[in-house]
C-alpha cells in the first residue's frame, strides 16, 4: 500500500459518493464495452480515483469512460489506466479499483475540467 501512496502526484480527497461509470472503450476487456457500472468513490484526486465496483477491471488495462458522480450533475468523459483491482474485504462481491487518469492528445476529454474540479 505504501508504494501506491508514494506514486500519488495530487492530494486525495476522501469523498464517498455514488458513482455511475459507463465503459466506452476497454483495451483488455471488450466484454465491458457499453456497460454501465454502479459503485461509489472512496477517494478522488485531480489525477485519479479509487472506487468500489461490483465488477473487476483488469489491472494495466486502459479504459475510456463516462463518469457521473451523484452530487455533480456534470458527466466527465475520461481515459484512465487501471493500476490495481482487488477484492473489497468489507463488501462481498465488490472490488476496490485504482484508476490513474490520462490526458489524450488526439481525443477530446474532460481531463482538464476534472483536474480543475478536484485540484487542491
Amino acid at each position: 500500500m505504501s508504494e501506491e501512496i508514494n506514486r500519488r502526484v495530487d492530494k486525495r480527497i476522501n469523498q464517498q459518493e455514488a458513482l455511475k461509470l459507463s465503459i466506452i472503450f476497454s483495451s483488455e476487456n471488450p466484454g465491458l464495452l457499453g456497460k454501465t457500472l454502479k459503485g461509489s468513490t472512496i477517494d478522488i484526486s485531480a489525477s485519479g480515483l479509487q472506487i468500489t465496483l461490483g465488477t473487476a477491471l483488469p489491472p494495466d488495462s486502459t479504459i475510456d469512460m463516462s463518469i457521473t458522480l451523484k452530487d455533480d450533475p456534470e458527466k466527465y468523459f475520461l481515459s484512465g489506466k487501471v493500476r490495481w483491482c482487488r477484492n473489497a474485504e468489507d463488501e462481498e462481491g465488490m472490488y476496490h479499483v485504482g484508476i490513474v487518469l490520462q490526458d489524450l492528445i488526439n481525443t477530446e476529454t474532460d481531463y482538464k475540467r476534472w483536474r480543475k474540479s478536484f485540484k487542491q
